[in-house]
């Protein structure tokens, strides 16, 4: 059969418009219901060694270190401009033992040392005269495959081994597992990271799809955008790219580059591009899985004799049809698939449109015979490769950084796939917080961040479905079991529709500024210009687009105000809601310099969904929660721990090297997951301002208005940890509980709390200080509990705690 198939007619494999598996229906995909399902999870389970690789095509690398590597000063590529896979970077530096940190799932929130190393990479490129140009991956490629529950489940069993090693003192065995099940998403460090290219002045671009096709684009760009590229080895794939940087060595004392050249690779191997494509797809890289027959080989070779052998790899995985696993996995659309979106992956060009790679560039040889592709080359089912095209105007705004793709991704996919947490999220009140809170309320911030962006786009996507699936839901035949998101319901669009309402003029926001002495647009700023009825009527100012906002700090607050009023702190009337009263009251007394404004705001969110107090997770104590007292003293002291791990602490760059707390792991579950939501919302809001044309859309300052914007950062457990390393040492070292702050002792005591928090804190900038900010935290979280239960606006248990867990704790402060 396969010697008799055409070349011509194979020229290009495309995608049927209704395959064996799959068939295309209102813009969403559908898997053959019955038990094709079950066969395809169980095989996912038994075939581990299927899973994607996690650089580049699968053991090519070992093939190419016998001779295909070259090594050379990093000198040598002085007064140019470098491309980097910007994803594929931070994904060694955080897989690289060397700069790995081990106990990130432990402790939750970012790597704390990571942007100093990413710093001194830029310092040694600087010295070398060589300038960067980063490109990250945006949207995730359309792999038409279930998350199924089965691809958490070794993860979860890792950290919950790790936990037991932990808690029965074995610390070095804990500390092996927990390295490797970090969960790190890279999207959560691009704030991060772009601040530091933002001060450093360093060239990036978030890609359509894929960084490396995107870089290859710059490269073979008439105007040269950069000179060579670093990125994994995936990019060779792509027809006539003949060589990339694979390994840069930026710590030696002389840097040196790594590259390899496609050329050579191909003439000892005796393949055609077209072969080694193939062969390429079929061993297997970071989009699709390794051929099922070659599961079970080591050696990139194997691959490459099959392709040889057939000629080519449709008709090798022809040859392999009745395979179990082929027929199970559906390889053979797979194989389309990839292939498809190699040779037509999906770029944006410097005139701002996005198109496919091969009709932007040109031939890399003139003078050479090439078939020039031309758009009737190009598969008309390109969208079920990647996805359903957005506004060209979204894929620019998602390039400089104005937005991440969270959202965009929820929305072209039609799915919102929820991992487990950190601690694996075994309580009943997280799984309720997750589904019922953030993703499937109708005022929600997930179903109001697609509102937000589906109602501005074609009306086509405000119909779209999409659905939420979570690690906890009972398996289902069908592929798209699971709730769907209420993003188009009536009661979510017209939330959305009356924040319009907002845009206010640079002239009263500059007078704000003036009026409240201060320099910065934030929260503060925003409800101390809504504080009553007189200041709230100047801000009613409907937006026009033929008035388009336009400075920066414009924009900036407006998308506030309007994120404030989706969230219920002001209401339509643009006066303060109880929740923001409440706020605005905390944040008068508070000190600038302590940063406490997302914090208290994320504090404020978690009293109104039920989940800030002091009771235990579904009646189960974990480890490293309150370790004295009475009962109600526990819960005093739990309830301390939790209000301030809601703070960041003032980190070193150093990795995590105090105790751990699993008790505070499962409550920064509900912080981190929270947090996330609120980011993806307030990104949200600031597109559909752009979209709405309500903000002057050319500007070079999107990267700016997007770091000035609340939730630039995940929060770890630290602080609630170090609180309680104050309380117990204070405890231990005063021979119990302190009732009475002049008692004699006592200050010693406390002193002596304090230094031992210096000591064993070592990574924290100055952790007497922060036990300080610390309990002023605590002020400001007790002022707005006062403020709702005066308002009636808050459980009375709750304000109980609240002033129970204030009386035990206030003769036990510094």
């Amino acid at each position: 059969m396969q010697q008799g198939l055409s070349p011509s007619a194979l020229k290009y494999i495309r995608l049927s418009k209704a395959s064996s598996a799959f068939e295309v229906q209102g813009g969403h995909y559908d898997r053959r219901a019955g038990e094709l399902d079950e066969i395809w999870r169980r095989w996912l389970t038994e075939r581990r060694r299927l899973e994607l690789p996690k650089l580049a095509i699968k053991y090519l690398e070992n093939y190419l270190q016998r001779k295909h590597l070259q090594t050379l000063p990093l000198s040598a590529l002085s007064e140019t401009r470098l491309g980097i896979d910007a994803t594929h970077y931070l994904r060694i530096l955080l897989e690289n033992p060397t700069t790995r940190e081990a106990l990130l799932s432990a402790t939750g929130g970012l790597p704390l040392a990571l942007t100093s190393k990413i710093e001194s990479d830029l310092r040694t490129l600087e010295k070398l005269h060589i300038k960067p140009v980063f490109v990250f991956s945006g949207l995730n490629v359309n792999k038409r495959q279930k998350a199924f529950n089965t691809i958490h489940v070794d993860a979860c069993r890792d950290r919950k081994a790790a936990w037991d090693q932990y808690e029965n003192g074995a610390t070095v065995e804990a500390t092996k597992l927990f390295q490797g099940r970090n969960s790190v998403i890279q999207w959560d460090l691009w704030r991060a990271v772009l601040r530091i290219f933002r001060h450093r002045n360093v060239e990036y671009m978030v890609a359509p799809y894929v960084a490396w096709a995107q870089l290859i684009y710059l490269y073979r760009h008439p105007k040269s955008y950069v000179h060579a590229i670093y990125c994994a080895t995936d990019a060779l794939l792509f027809p006539n790219m003949d060589r990339v940087i694979t390994q840069l060595d930026l710590t030696a004392t002389t840097p040196t580059f790594t590259f390899v050249v496609k050329r050579s690779i191909l003439n000892e191997l005796g393949l055609t591009e077209e072969q080694f494509l193939d062969a390429g797809i079929m061993a297997g890289f970071d989009h699709y899985i390794t051929f099922p027959p070659n599961a079970n080989e080591t050696n990139f070779t194997t691959t490459v004799n099959m392709v040889k052998e057939y000629k080519m790899g449709y008709a090798a995985v022809l040859a392999h049809a009745e395979h179990p696993a082929v027929k199970v996995s559906n390889y053979l659309e797979q194989f389309a698939r990839a292939r498809a979106m190699v040779k037509y992956s999906l770029i944006l060009t410097s005139e701002g449109v996005v198109t496919s790679l091969p009709l932007a560039i040109s031939p890399p040889n003139p003078g050479h015979h090439h078939h020039n592709i031309t758009t009737t080359d190009i598969p008309s089912d390109l969208h079920e490769v990647f996805t359903n095209k957005l506004p060209d105007e979204v894929y620019f705004y998602l390039s400089r950084g104005l937005i991440g793709p969270q959202a965009l991704v929820w929305l072209t996919s039609g799915q919102i796939i929820e991992p487990p947490p950190l601690d694996n999220g075994d309580t009943n009140e997280y799984k309720r917080f997750v589904k019922e809170v953030i993703t499937e309320g109708a005022t929600g911030p997930r179903a109001t961040s697609l509102a937000l962006i589906a109602g501005v786009l074609h009306n086509w996507w405000s119909k779209k479905q999409v659905l939420a699936n979570f690690w906890f839901d009972t398996p289902n035949t069908n592929a798209h079991a699971g709730k769907n998101i209420p993003h188009n319901l009536l009661a979510t669009t017209q939330l959305v529709e009356r924040v319009s309402g907002w845009a206010v003029p640079t002239a009263i926001i500059e007078e704000e500024l003036r009026r409240q002495h201060s320099s910065t647009i934030d929260f503060a700023l925003c409800l101390g210009a809504t504080a009553n009825d007189k200041l709230a009527a100047r801000t009613k100012v409907k937006a026009d687009k033929t008035k388009p906002l336009d400075k920066k700090d414009e924009i900036v607050a407006n998308v506030i105000w309007r994120f404030l009023e989706l969230r219920g702190f002001l209401m339509h009337t643009h006066t303060h809601s109880p929740f923001g009263r409440a706020m605005f009251a905390a944040l008068e007394d508070a000190r600038v310099n302590d940063k406490f404004q997302d914090p208290l705001y994320v504090f404020l969110e978690l009293v109104r969904a039920g989940v800030m107090h002091g009771n235990l997770w579904s009646n189960r104590a974990y480890s490293g929660g309150p370790s004295f007292g009475s009962e109600e003293e526990k819960k005093s002291m739990l309830l301390v721990m939790r209000v301030l791990s809601i703070l960041p602490l003032n980190f070193k760059p150093l990795q995590w090297s105090g105790p751990l707390s699993r008790e505070l792991l499962v409550f920064n579950s509900f912080v981190r997951s929270l947090s996330r939501a609120l980011r993806t919302l307030i990104e949200s809001t600031a597109l559909n301002m752009f979209l709405q044309h309500h903000a002057r859309r050319q500007r070079e300052d999107l990267l700016d208005i997007s770091l000035s914007l609340p939730f630039q950062t995940d929060v770890n457990t630290g602080y609630g940890i170090l609180i309680k390393v104050y309380l117990d040492g204070l405890v231990h070292l005063y021979g119990g509980a302190v009732v009475d702050s002049e008692a004699e002792g006592v200050r010693q005591a406390k002193d002596e709390a304090l230094d031992f928090c210096d000591e064993t804190f070592s990574g924290v900038k100055d952790p007497r200080g922060e036990v300080l900010r610390g309990f002023r935290f605590w002020d400001a979280t007790l002022a707005t509990i006062r403020s709702l239960a005066a308002d009636k606006s808050c459980l009375v248990e709750l304000v109980d705690q609240f002033e129970a867990a204030d009386r035990w704790l206030s003769p036990m402060r510094p």
